[in-house]
């Protein structure tokens, strides 16, 4: 997954009184998303083909073909998907041979 921006936003406002309250904390941090540079669409990537099958995840084919589970983002990014729910059983879906040129590229 590509990584957060370092920019934190504290939510400790009177408008989150209520569910603060509710949880028992003080504040809620989070980070503001990193998005993708449009150069992404630029990158030449050399692809297999995969036929989704019960039981894939994303996760599991990164940690197949790139030995780190968390690029299973670049997976999604070269199918046009956001998550699993986009597949159905017998789709091709391409998996890039090489995820390190998109990788630099975010």
């Amino acid at each position: 997954m590509p990584k957060y921006h370092n920019k934190k936003l504290i939510n400790d406002t009177d408008q989150y009184d209520e569910i603060l309250d509710e949880k028992e904390i003080e504040q809620i941090i989070q980070y503001s998303l990193k998005f993708f540079n449009k150069s992404i669409k630029t990158v030449p990537i050399k692809t297999m083909k995969h036929t989704w099958v019960q039981g894939d995840k994303l996760y599991k084919l990164a940690a197949k073909y790139y030995g780190n589970f968390r690029l299973w983002w670049v997976i999604a990014i070269v199918n046009k998907i956001s998550s699993e729910a986009d597949l159905k059983y017998g789709q091709i879906i391409r998996i890039p041979l090489d995820p390190t040129p998109i990788v630099d590229r975010i």
